[in-house]
Protein backbone atom coordinates (compact mmCIF):
# COMPACT_ATOMS: atom_id res chain seq x y z
CA UNK A 1 0.00 0.00 0.00
CA UNK A 2 1.00 3.42 -0.48
CA UNK A 3 0.95 4.61 3.05
CA UNK A 4 1.23 8.04 2.15
CA UNK A 5 3.95 7.79 -0.83
CA UNK A 6 4.43 11.32 -2.31
CA UNK A 7 3.67 10.70 -6.49
CA UNK A 8 4.24 13.00 -9.50
CA UNK A 9 2.14 11.96 -12.99
CA UNK A 10 2.75 14.50 -15.97
CA UNK A 11 0.93 13.34 -18.78
CA UNK A 12 -0.91 15.91 -21.46
CA UNK A 13 -3.55 13.22 -21.61
CA UNK A 14 -5.92 14.17 -18.97
CA UNK A 15 -8.12 11.45 -19.00
CA UNK A 16 -4.94 8.57 -18.40
CA UNK A 17 -3.87 11.18 -16.19
CA UNK A 18 -6.68 11.65 -13.69
CA UNK A 19 -6.97 7.26 -14.43
CA UNK A 20 -3.75 7.13 -12.82
CA UNK A 21 -3.80 9.65 -10.38
CA UNK A 22 -7.47 8.18 -8.80
CA UNK A 23 -5.82 4.65 -8.82
CA UNK A 24 -2.72 5.38 -6.68
CA UNK A 25 -5.02 7.70 -4.75
CA UNK A 26 -7.02 4.89 -3.70
CA UNK A 27 -4.16 2.28 -2.87
CA UNK A 28 -2.86 5.29 -0.54
CA UNK A 29 -0.31 7.45 -2.38
CA UNK A 30 -0.71 11.06 -2.34
CA UNK A 31 -0.49 12.58 -6.23
CA UNK A 32 -0.01 15.62 -7.85
CA UNK A 33 -0.64 15.84 -11.68
CA UNK A 34 0.52 18.07 -14.10
CA UNK A 35 -0.47 18.76 -17.95
CA UNK A 36 2.95 19.77 -19.14
CA UNK A 37 6.72 19.62 -18.35
CA UNK A 38 6.98 22.93 -17.86
CA UNK A 39 4.60 23.04 -15.55
CA UNK A 40 6.16 20.00 -13.41
CA UNK A 41 10.23 21.27 -13.36
CA UNK A 42 9.75 23.54 -10.32
CA UNK A 43 6.90 20.97 -8.15
CA UNK A 44 9.48 17.77 -9.42
CA UNK A 45 12.38 19.66 -8.18
CA UNK A 46 11.16 20.95 -4.82
CA UNK A 47 7.99 18.64 -3.91
CA UNK A 48 9.81 15.96 -2.09
CA UNK A 49 8.14 13.38 -4.24
CA UNK A 50 8.78 9.70 -3.78
CA UNK A 51 8.66 9.09 -7.44
CA UNK A 52 7.90 10.54 -10.53
CA UNK A 53 5.42 8.95 -13.73
CA UNK A 54 6.15 11.06 -16.67
CA UNK A 55 4.66 10.36 -20.01
CA UNK A 56 7.71 10.92 -22.56
CA UNK A 57 5.53 12.21 -25.59
CA UNK A 58 4.17 15.90 -24.10
CA UNK A 59 4.01 18.77 -26.44
CA UNK A 60 7.02 21.68 -25.81
CA UNK A 61 8.72 19.69 -23.23
CA UNK A 62 8.89 15.71 -23.91
CA UNK A 63 9.10 13.43 -20.41
CA UNK A 64 13.22 12.78 -21.77
CA UNK A 65 13.59 16.78 -21.41
CA UNK A 66 12.04 17.18 -18.35
CA UNK A 67 13.46 14.06 -16.25
CA UNK A 68 16.70 15.76 -17.58
CA UNK A 69 16.14 19.22 -16.12
CA UNK A 70 15.05 17.88 -12.87
CA UNK A 71 18.85 15.04 -12.51
CA UNK A 72 20.60 18.41 -13.87
CA UNK A 73 19.47 20.25 -10.17
CA UNK A 74 20.03 17.60 -7.79
CA UNK A 75 16.70 15.17 -7.93
CA UNK A 76 17.36 11.52 -7.34
CA UNK A 77 13.35 10.71 -7.21
CA UNK A 78 12.97 7.80 -9.05
CA UNK A 79 11.42 8.07 -12.23
CA UNK A 80 9.17 5.98 -14.31
CA UNK A 81 8.73 6.61 -18.14
CA UNK A 82 5.35 5.39 -19.86
CA UNK A 83 4.98 5.49 -23.54
CA UNK A 84 3.56 4.50 -26.59
CA UNK A 85 7.02 4.33 -28.31
CA UNK A 86 8.30 0.93 -26.61
CA UNK A 87 11.44 0.44 -28.95
CA UNK A 88 14.57 -0.27 -27.70
CA UNK A 89 16.24 2.67 -29.01
CA UNK A 90 13.61 4.79 -27.01
CA UNK A 91 14.34 3.32 -23.91
CA UNK A 92 17.77 3.13 -23.91
CA UNK A 93 17.20 7.23 -24.27
CA UNK A 94 14.81 6.99 -21.72
CA UNK A 95 17.87 5.79 -19.41
CA UNK A 96 20.36 8.17 -20.91
CA UNK A 97 17.80 10.72 -19.86
CA UNK A 98 18.28 9.26 -15.93
CA UNK A 99 14.88 7.27 -15.94
CA UNK A 100 14.98 4.15 -13.86
CA UNK A 101 12.35 2.45 -15.38
CA UNK A 102 9.98 2.52 -18.43
CA UNK A 103 6.98 0.72 -18.94
CA UNK A 104 5.08 0.94 -22.77
CA UNK A 105 0.93 2.04 -23.47
CA UNK A 106 -1.36 0.10 -22.89
CA UNK A 107 -0.44 -1.13 -20.03
CA UNK A 108 -2.51 -2.78 -17.05
CA UNK A 109 -2.29 -0.14 -13.91
CA UNK A 110 -1.99 -2.93 -11.50
CA UNK A 111 1.63 -3.21 -13.54
CA UNK A 112 2.61 -0.10 -12.96
CA UNK A 113 1.77 0.00 -9.37
CA UNK A 114 3.98 -3.27 -8.61
CA UNK A 115 6.76 -1.03 -10.75
CA UNK A 116 6.17 1.70 -8.81
CA UNK A 117 6.50 -0.51 -5.63
CA UNK A 118 10.02 -1.51 -7.14
CA UNK A 119 11.18 1.50 -8.09
CA UNK A 120 10.14 2.24 -3.81
CA UNK A 121 11.56 -0.21 -2.29
CA UNK A 122 14.97 0.27 -4.20
CA UNK A 123 15.62 3.82 -3.38
CA UNK A 124 14.73 3.30 0.15
CA UNK A 125 17.77 0.79 -0.10
CA UNK A 126 17.88 -2.28 2.62
CA UNK A 127 19.41 -1.05 5.94
CA UNK A 128 21.94 -3.58 7.18
CA UNK A 129 21.57 -5.19 10.93
CA UNK A 130 25.58 -3.59 11.74
CA UNK A 131 28.62 -4.68 11.35
CA UNK A 132 31.61 -4.20 8.84
CA UNK A 133 28.96 -5.04 6.44
CA UNK A 134 27.36 -1.50 6.27
CA UNK A 135 30.59 -0.22 4.21
CA UNK A 136 32.49 -1.35 1.22
CA UNK A 137 35.55 0.18 0.25
CA UNK A 138 37.87 -0.52 -2.77
CA UNK A 139 40.68 1.59 -3.21
CA UNK A 140 38.90 5.49 -2.64
CA UNK A 141 35.51 4.47 -3.39
CA UNK A 142 33.60 4.18 -0.29
CA UNK A 143 30.34 2.56 -0.29
CA UNK A 144 28.05 3.34 2.85
CA UNK A 145 25.27 0.77 2.64
CA UNK A 146 23.71 2.16 5.63
CA UNK A 147 23.70 5.44 4.85
CA UNK A 148 23.06 5.08 1.02
CA UNK A 149 25.75 7.25 0.11
CA UNK A 150 28.74 7.20 -1.66
CA UNK A 151 32.01 8.87 -1.87
CA UNK A 152 35.28 8.81 -3.90
CA UNK A 153 38.77 10.37 -2.26
CA UNK A 154 36.73 11.62 0.83
CA UNK A 155 34.19 13.32 -1.88
CA UNK A 156 30.64 12.65 -1.78
CA UNK A 157 29.30 11.05 -5.20
CA UNK A 158 25.89 11.69 -5.87
CA UNK A 159 23.82 8.82 -7.12
CA UNK A 160 20.50 7.84 -8.07
CA UNK A 161 19.03 4.85 -6.65
CA UNK A 162 19.21 2.65 -9.44
CA UNK A 163 23.03 3.51 -10.14
CA UNK A 164 23.55 2.94 -5.89
CA UNK A 165 22.25 -0.27 -6.56
CA UNK A 166 24.12 -1.32 -9.38
CA UNK A 167 27.29 -0.38 -7.32
CA UNK A 168 26.53 -1.96 -4.80
CA UNK A 169 26.34 -5.12 -6.39
CA UNK A 170 29.99 -4.97 -8.58
CA UNK A 171 31.49 -3.95 -5.11
CA UNK A 172 29.74 -6.64 -3.04
CA UNK A 173 32.26 -9.04 -4.84
CA UNK A 174 34.91 -6.75 -6.29
CA UNK A 175 36.75 -8.60 -9.46
CA UNK A 176 33.59 -10.42 -10.06
CA UNK A 177 32.37 -10.49 -13.89
CA UNK A 178 28.49 -10.09 -13.87
CA UNK A 179 26.64 -10.55 -17.09
CA UNK A 180 24.29 -8.02 -18.29
CA UNK A 181 21.60 -10.22 -17.55
CA UNK A 182 22.51 -10.90 -14.07
CA UNK A 183 23.07 -7.11 -13.15
CA UNK A 184 19.41 -6.60 -14.65
CA UNK A 185 17.99 -9.81 -12.51
CA UNK A 186 19.50 -8.52 -9.83
CA UNK A 187 18.49 -4.56 -9.71
CA UNK A 188 15.21 -4.80 -11.12
CA UNK A 189 13.23 -6.64 -8.58
CA UNK A 190 10.37 -7.27 -11.05
CA UNK A 191 10.72 -9.45 -14.36
CA UNK A 192 12.13 -7.16 -16.72
CA UNK A 193 11.02 -7.05 -20.43
CA UNK A 194 13.59 -5.66 -21.86
CA UNK A 195 16.62 -5.83 -23.64
CA UNK A 196 20.64 -6.57 -22.22
CA UNK A 197 21.89 -3.79 -23.09
CA UNK A 198 19.66 -1.48 -20.98
CA UNK A 199 22.17 -1.98 -18.11
CA UNK A 200 24.78 0.15 -20.45
CA UNK A 201 23.58 3.89 -20.31
CA UNK A 202 23.58 3.36 -15.87
CA UNK A 203 26.88 2.07 -16.10
CA UNK A 204 28.31 4.83 -18.19
CA UNK A 205 26.38 7.44 -16.18
CA UNK A 206 28.37 5.44 -12.65
CA UNK A 207 32.15 5.79 -14.59
CA UNK A 208 31.02 9.78 -15.51
CA UNK A 209 30.49 10.24 -12.05
CA UNK A 210 33.13 8.07 -10.75
CA UNK A 211 36.27 8.24 -13.30
CA UNK A 212 38.78 10.62 -13.97
CA UNK A 213 38.57 9.68 -17.15
CA UNK A 214 34.79 8.04 -18.15
CA UNK A 215 36.66 6.37 -21.85
CA UNK A 216 39.84 4.55 -19.87
CA UNK A 217 37.90 3.63 -16.32
CA UNK A 218 39.80 2.61 -13.08
CA UNK A 219 36.75 1.32 -11.13
CA UNK A 220 34.10 -0.49 -13.64
CA UNK A 221 35.54 -2.16 -16.26
CA UNK A 222 34.22 -4.14 -18.88
CA UNK A 223 34.57 -7.74 -19.29
CA UNK A 224 34.42 -8.40 -23.67
CA UNK A 225 31.73 -10.62 -24.24
CA UNK A 226 29.96 -11.01 -20.48
CA UNK A 227 29.54 -7.41 -19.19
CA UNK A 228 30.95 -5.54 -15.75
CA UNK A 229 32.77 -6.06 -13.23
CA UNK A 230 34.63 -3.70 -9.94
CA UNK A 231 38.21 -3.60 -10.42
CA UNK A 232 39.41 -5.21 -6.96
CA UNK A 233 42.59 -3.34 -7.40
CA UNK A 234 41.91 0.16 -9.01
Amino acid sequence: MGAGRRLLIVDDDSDLRMLLAGYFRRIGFEVEEKESGAAAIEPAVTGNYDCFIFDVSMPGMTGFDLLRRVRERGVKTPAMFLTAHDTIDDKVAGFQAGADDYLGKPFNPRELEVRVEALLRRSQGAAPAGGDDERITVGELVIDKRRHEVSLGGSRVDLTPLEFQILELLASEPGRAWSRNALLDQVWSTEYEGYQRNIDPHINRLRKKLEADPKNPHYVLTVRGVGYKLNETP
